[in-house]
């Protein structure tokens, strides 16, 4: 083992890892051999079954991927959409949406500075 380095965070490391690659990242963390991870979780599991469960289970929603597993091999950023045609979707969905509350908002603005609204507002106050 090397000396221990500030520096170092621990991430989850999805792209070596089994199931969520928490052991994977545990292992690279303690620069120890994953196997022996693994064998410590699986011995762990045995003996508290519910605690080391649980624990993994933390691990996996709290600790981060590895950003070094975000990308491929040829650098570009991984995204879970797998072509053009459902990114388009989305990304139109979501003009959709904003289109929709633009709409709402002019029709807000319309009415709070419109005479009526003001008329009423005067109304109220007596």
């Amino acid at each position: 083992m090397s000396e221990f380095r500030r520096d170092k965070k621990l991430y989850r490391n999805r792209k070596k890892g089994m199931i969520g690659g928490v052991c994977r990242g545990l292992a690279d963390y303690f620069e120890v051999d994953v196997v022996l991870v693994r064998i410590i979780m699986i011995t762990c599991m045995i003996f508290t079954l519910q605690v080391a469960f649980i624990g993994y289970w933390v691990a996996f929603f709290v600790l981060n991927d590895d950003p070094g597993t975000l990308t491929d091999d040829k650098g570009h950023l991984k995204s879970k959409f797998r072509g053009s045609y459902e990114r388009n979707s989305v990304l139109n969905s979501v003009h959709d949406r904003f289109a929709q509350v633009e709409k709402r908002l002019r029709k807000i603005e319309a009415y709070v500075t419109s005479s009526s609204y003001k008329l009423r507002d005067e109304i109220n106050k007596l």
